[in-house]
């Protein structure tokens, strides 16, 4: 059964991509059917895989990356209706922003919709942003992902004002467990399986995006 997560949000260094080749990794790794798609005009994903190929190109590859130009509405269209028919998890990392019209192809196919964020004022306002606008646009559940999350600091007022938001996100979608502020974490490849310190930093989040997905029907 197809199954069509979209991993965005218009904040910046939010950690988007490299969550969307790890969560496509851990899917592959749970013997998961599962292909990404890059949406994002930087095309990050696609350039990663095609270095990756290039350093090790006898390395089996995992999983596919499709990419995908959003310019042409038709295009987008066409591909997004052939990767519905796909039994499987299509994954998808969107671009950084809301201006293409043209992405609302790819929210309207969105069962879930995966969104990276911290906790600053900065990206919490550009979260609640991206959130109204998606919310106008797809009927898919919002899974907020707290990323890059340094447990030991805070401010007794600071910690407050976390968990108010968490509640608030709660109220429009589901807040998944924090994936904590390491350097494993930025590192990401799309050829080789998680080390076992990614794995051990990802399981939670990642499982609890799994038991979503398979809520689906």
């Amino acid at each position: 059964m197809n199954k069509f997560i979209l991993f965005s949000n218009i904040k910046g260094g939010v950690g988007k991509t490299t969550l969307c080749a790890h969560f496509t990794e851990y899917l592959a790794e749970q013997e998961f059917p599962v292909a990404a798609v890059d949406a994002d005009l930087q095309a990050s994903l696609s350039r990663h895989r095609e270095r990756d190929v290039k350093e090790d190109p006898e390395r089996p590859i995992p999983w596919e990356v499709i990419k995908l130009n959003t310019f042409e509405k038709d295009k987008v269209e066409s591909v997004v209706k052939k990767l519905k028919k796909v039994d499987g998890v299509i994954v998808v990392d969107c671009p950084g922003n809301l201006n293409d019209n043209n992405l609302s192809v790819l929210f309207e196919a969105a069962d879930l919709i995966v969104v990276p964020m911290a906790f600053d004022v900065d990206t919490i306002d550009a979260t609640g942003i991206f959130t109204n606008v998606v919310k106008k646009r797809s009927k898919a559940k919002l899974l907020f992902l707290p990323n890059r999350i340094n447990v030991s600091e805070g401010k007794a007022k600071e910690l407050e004002m976390r968990d108010k938001i968490i509640k608030d996100l709660n109220r429009i979608g589901k807040v998944l467990p924090r994936i904590k502020q390491s350097v494993i974490i930025k590192r990401y490849t799309t050829i080789y399986p998680l080390d076992m310190y990614q794995y051990m930093a990802l399981e939670e989040p990642f499982n609890a995006i799994i038991a979503e997905i398979k809520k689906i029907k």
